[in-house]
């Protein structure tokens, strides 16, 4: 039997890992320790305490799918991943609809989980000492999240862990983009190993791909030959040099449009004339097309709604033109290349800027331009007539995303997970601005609540470095996704951390997605004559989320004091526009000049 080790801060494979993070550029690492960290908690107070100038920030998160949606939203920003530590398989399991949220989302996020001893009479250092340790031996624990990651890895020796994070991370940063996950058991970790490094220049992921020549001629062709063209875009957004160069073609282009069908990130201006705004997949500009270029996109119509006419040209140009994680996916192209978008569009602009036989020089560009005008001018006179603004009206999500748009400052970042509301928000808060809207791109409720504190911690990096003017975070979410994932666990760590952001509640008593799901398959059906508790999707009586934010950042709500302590988040309800008003003005001075959170619950 090996005598217990003691806490020498030898340099272990635990202390290495986390060395490997920070070489690699990872600051922060996202952490919910287990009984399989004693290595990784002593690697961690070493660190802490010999460089903390050089060593990842450690933010402890009680619930799982907070961690892994703070690192997901930190990605959404900086386009790097950040770290997750969970324990064994239960940790694993616990991060849940994250993992579907950051592969599908293409967030780049690297997530470690320890693995149960596999000695058990104290053979080696870390040996099993503890009942859980043979109740948490799952017969493959990297299974769990396979399917979803890019790359899963199991480190067995110290003296090749930084070169198992390495490859992980090539993985996780090389498009698509996704999670990765690695686990190592508590002797390997244990192991006491020579300090050694890596050449990171040699440990980059693959660059972005081009359009070969021809395809770059097709494309142009056919763009510029079509009387109605269409772009469909989703995620090209992600590259917050891609909407300008959307912008650019458009403009070379006129009578060109542009759909969004992923929301997940500001693809296309709002503002420009071009712009059919965002519709999940559903929209009728895509039946009219007689062109349409597919520009990192997943789901571009719905076939048995909206598809094209028989007889349009279709092109595709995305990371992952086939889908490869979606098993049934059959949208028809004429020509499909993997390449990158921002590279992609690139060449499409410089090639019709560089062929005088494309100059746009016919009269019908102008006759498309002023059309195009027309419709852009009457769909924003549309939008604006829709909320009503009178201090005494109810809420719903016209009149708030329009306060939203006019209250709040125009630096302002919304993190948006609004589900049925969110393509209303978009039409009122029209995001123009590059990364201005972040949404999830997955279906895993309850992203937001974790992602709009990473997107915080990111914008505040980039604010310390001064590549950022610093600006206000809007998470805005239904009640249905704010329940779905440990509310009160992401409140705790914004408090604890003192991550500002301001959280709106669109409390409407329950989900209505399911609902709206049914009566698709079923219009005549039952349900359009059931009540919400018949359906199951009421959440009547509603919590006082107002209430829940105080307490799950430390005030003492309703404890018989007449005044109580001003916690460092504050929860106001607001049920008409008047109330609404009052709170963004108040979150105005709140969150941005005071830098402490706010929480706003829209009884709608």
């Amino acid at each position: 039997m090996v005598s217990p080790q003691s806490s020498t801060g030898a340099y272990t494979t635990a202390f290495a890992l986390f060395e490997a993070l920070w070489e690699a550029g990872i600051t922060a690492c996202f952490v919910n320790v287990g009984s399989d960290h004693p290595s990784i908690i002593e690697a961690i107070v070493k660190g802490k305490r010999e460089r903390p100038n050089s060593w990842p920030r450690m933010i402890t998160c009680p619930s799982e799918i907070t961690a892994i949606s703070m690192a997901d939203g930190y990605a959404r920003v900086s386009g790097r991943p950040q770290a997750v530590i969970v324990h064994v398989d239960v940790g694993t399991q616990a991060l849940g609809q994250g993992v579907h949220n950051a592969s599908i989302g293409r967030a780049p996020v690297f997530i470690f989980a320890g693995l149960c001893p596999y000695t058990e009479s104290g053979e080696l250092p870390g040996s099993r000492t503890e009942y859980m340790h043979w109740l948490q031996e799952a017969p493959d624990q990297k299974a769990i999240v396979r399917q979803y990651c890019r790359y899963t890895g199991e480190v067995r020796t110290g003296l090749n862990i930084k070169q198992t994070i390495g490859r992980a991370l090539q993985f996780a940063e090389s498009t698509p983009k996704g999670p990765v996950y690695i686990a190592s058991a508590r002797e390997v970790l244990a192991q006491e190993i020579p300090p050694y490094s890596l050449d990171q220049d040699q440990w980059v992921p693959i660059g972005p791909s081009a359009l070969p020549a021809d395809a770059v001629h097709d494309i142009c062709t056919a763009l510029v030959q079509a009387e109605r063209p269409l772009v469909i875009t989703g995620y090209s957004g992600r590259d917050r040099r891609t909407p300008e160069l959307l912008v650019a073609l458009a403009d070379l282009l006129p009578g060109i449009r542009v759909h969004d069908t992923g929301g997940s990130d500001v693809c296309f201006p709002f503002s420009h004339i071009a712009s059919e705004g965002f519709r999940l997949s559903y929209d009728e500009c895509t039946k009219n097309a007689d062109m349409i270029l597919l520009l990192d996109c997943d789901v571009p119509w719905i076939p048995s709604r909206n598809p094209p006419q028989k007889g349009v040209r279709i092109y595709h140009v995305d990371i992952d033109p086939l889908n490869q994680q979606i098993p049934v996916s059959f949208f028809p192209a004429h020509g499909r290349w993997k390449a990158n978008s921002f590279t992609a569009l690139t060449q499409l602009v410089n090639y019709i800027k560089s062929h005088e036989s494309l100059a746009i020089q016919d009269p019908k560009f102008a006759a498309r331009k002023v059309a195009r005008a027309e419709i852009h001018k009457a769909r924003l006179a549309n939008i604006a007539s829709q909320p009503r603004l009178g201090d005494s009206e109810p809420l719903d999500a016209h009149n708030i995303g329009s306060l939203l748009k006019k209250i709040l400052p125009d630096s302002t970042t919304f993190v948006i997970e609004a589900v049925t509301a969110s393509q209303i928000l978009h039409d009122q808060l029209q995001p123009s601005r590059a990364g201005s809207w972040i949404n999830c791109g997955g279906t895993g409720i309850g992203w937001s609540n974790g992602a709009a504190l990473g997107v915080q911690m990111a914008l505040t990096d980039l604010e310390s470095k001064g590549e950022r003017k610093q600006g206000l975070v809007c998470h805005v979410v239904g009640d249905g996704s704010f329940m779905c994932a440990a509310p009160s666990s992401a409140l705790w760590v914004a408090s604890k951390y003192e991550i500002p952001i301001l959280t709106i509640v669109l409390n409407n008593g329950g989900w209505k997605a399911p609902r709206n799901s049914t009566e698709l398959v079923y219009p005549t059906g039952l349900s359009t004559s059931a009540s919400d508790d018949e359906v199951n999707v009421s959440f009547r009586p509603t919590p006082n989320y107002a209430a829940l934010a105080e307490a799950a950042t430390g005030s003492e709500v309703n404890w018989g004091s007449q005044t109580q302590p001003q916690g460092w988040t504050k929860g106001v309800r607001a049920r008409t526009v008047k109330d609404l008003k009052e709170a963004l003005q108040l979150a105005c001075s709140r969150v941005v000049r005071e830098r402490k959170g706010m929480l706003v619950e829209a009884l709608m």
